[in-house]
């Protein structure tokens, strides 16, 4: 009995995995970062406008194995480090979660929100901060530059279908607002674009290439 109801917590975690609204744009830290300075806040930017309702950071144990049951709930054991209110309820792109200094350690990020079209949407991230570590996100002046094709112009809006954007955003296709200063003439559906895009994902800059 018990092996039934485990299975059956699988094959629901594992469909709702599959179907789950999954607008995220990036994170920083990024999933698996491995940082030498603790960062002064967490980001969480989504591909459209949503709504945080909940997040919680904990420190893993170092070592630290989590079971198949606790996996499948997302109830990670850890140190919880705690937050304050002032992300939630806000409708934005872009969320920044205050966080406390931290030591060195294996952090785990969860996420709760509700999504421009009223699914609700959640997710994870990791990131480790050492001494040893290879990025540095303090300081640091994030670039946001790419390539892609133009799919649809919707107004002030132009959707493209771009790679990878540096080390943060990954490949996809997604509708950004371009400010009527920098305007769509001479844009349409199939040029190949350079573009430059703000923290909150609005383009700076377009031109053909």
């Amino acid at each position: 009995m018990c092996r039934y109801f485990l299975l059956m917590i699988v094959s629901l975690s594992l469909t709702n995995g599959v179907l789950a609204h999954s607008p995220i744009a990036y994170v920083i830290p990024k999933d698996g970062a491995l940082i030498r300075e603790a960062p002064a806040t967490i980001e969480i930017v989504f591909t459209g406008t949503s709504k945080l309702v909940g997040v919680s950071l904990k420190k893993l144990e170092e070592g630290q194995k989590q079971s198949l049951l606790g996996d499948i709930l997302g109830s990670a054991e850890g140190q919880d480090i705690p937050l304050g209110n002032d992300h939630l309820m806000t409708d934005d792109k872009r969320h920044l979660v205050a966080i406390p200094a931290l030591t060195d350690g294996t952090y785990k990020t969860t996420w709760r929100a509700i999504s421009e079209d009223g699914h609700t949407i959640k997710g994870d991230f990791s990131f480790q901060v050492s001494p040893d570590g290879t990025e540095t996100i303090a300081g640091t002046q994030m670039q946001f530059v790419g390539e892609g094709e133009i799919k649809r112009i919707r107004g002030q809006k132009v959707t493209i279908k771009h790679g990878p954007i540096g080390d943060v955003m990954p490949a996809m296709t997604m509708e950004y607002e371009i400010p009527e200063k920098s305007g769509v003439e001479g844009l349409k559906r199939g040029d190949t674009v350079s573009f430059e895009l703000s923290e909150s994902l609005e383009i700076i800059q377009i031109s053909k290439k």
